[in-house]
């Protein structure tokens, strides 16, 4: 009995990662584009990726924008270093055991200096499953995520991503294994790292219940997670549309000079400003259809009309209708 169950569980919990993923970063509208990508990044190099300054002592790699596939071995997000007068601090390293070692040596091409911090902004493996490779390379690294991050990974949500990944990369990422954050942290943190400090951001759910976004204070940088991507629309089903809101209204009190996103080009507060003013078009929508007795089917033509300044970011034409049921679902659920 217990297989029979497993035999189904499997499958199920595998089609909802997938979902996960895709809300990471959704593909590009453009098929024709993003195999022009690929093609020529292979040609460059099995890694083409590099890290670029975007603050004092903070470098970001920005991933590729395609899915998980063998030529990229999952890459597809954007890991962050910092150096502080302690040594490097890594945010979110990556998404398998491979893309941690490229990770890694693009690390030293930045400084040799040893990695003593890591911080995994939420529970989507894109971001984290690379946490292996920078264990095994520094053994006594301390590795930072939120307290709903490490329950869900311990009831077994690690393995499902390492199960996800080995099958879109058809083996590639293969001897990946679940290494998650062995420090649990909260909202309003303080962790100091030699002369840096970093400041944890959580308000509650918005892309996930597992989210942090990380504030150099010194640097005034914030690294989002997936609380923000860039010129790019998000799939929201791990989240709410209100929370994610807060969240980024709480974040922009920051005043920081400097935001990281998720998947996308770093940029300041007009960035984050824009993603948030997706979010809540789409909302705005939804609480119109709600008020005037119409349909959740009805937001996308409302919506249609109110976001057309965000019509060529990859996934529009295939989220907006989703994600305007889903508000819907939000809009009405505030009502009762």
């Amino acid at each position: 009995m217990n297989q029979i169950i497993k035999t189904i569980i499997q499958p199920v919990a595998a089609s909802i990662m997938l979902l996960a993923l895709t809300a990471c970063s959704p593909p590009a509208d453009n098929t024709s584009e993003k195999a022009a990508e690929t093609s020529s990044a292979q040609s460059k190099s099995d890694f083409p990726h590099s890290f670029e300054k975007v603050a004092e002592n903070t470098w970001v790699m920005h991933g590729p924008r395609e899915l998980p596939n063998p030529q990229n071995k999952g890459f597809m997000n954007n890991p962050g270093i910092v150096k502080t007068s302690a040594g490097l601090v890594i945010i979110d390293p990556g998404s398998t055991l491979q893309v941690g070692k490229n990770v890694l040596a693009e690390v030293k091409k930045v400084s040799e200096e040893d990695i003593v911090a890591v911080f995994n902004t939420h529970i989507h493996g894109d971001h984290w499953l690379a946490n292996q490779a920078v264990k095994a390379a520094y053994p006594d690294v301390k590795i930072y995520g939120h307290t709903n991050m490490l329950a869900e990974i311990e009831d077994g949500a690690g393995d499902n991503w390492v199960q996800l990944m080995d099958s879109m990369t058809e083996g590639a990422s293969k001897g990946t294994i679940v290494v998650g954050p062995n420090n649990a942290v909260e909202n309003s943190r303080i962790i100091k790292v030699g002369d840096t400090t970093f400041k944890i951001h959580n308000y509650g759910v918005a892309h996930t219940k597992t989210d942090i976004m990380i504030e150099v204070v010194e640097n005034s940088v914030v690294f989002l997670g997936d609380n923000v991507l860039s010129l790019r629309i998000p799939r929201t089903s791990d989240g709410t549309f209100q929370g994610n809101i807060m969240a980024i209204n709480n974040i922009l009190e920051s005043g920081a000079k400097t935001y990281v996103p998720g998947h996308g080009p770093t940029g300041d507060k007009t960035m984050v400003e824009a993603y948030r003013g997706y979010l809540t078009l789409v909302y705005e929508a939804a609480q119109k259809a709600f008020e005037e007795d119409l349909d959740s089917s009805d937001v996308l033509a409302i919506s249609r009309e109110t976001t057309t300044a965000y019509k060529d970011w990859p996934g529009y034409e295939k989220l907006l209708g989703p994600q305007g049921a889903q508000a819907y679902s939000e809009v009405e659920a505030a009502e009762f």
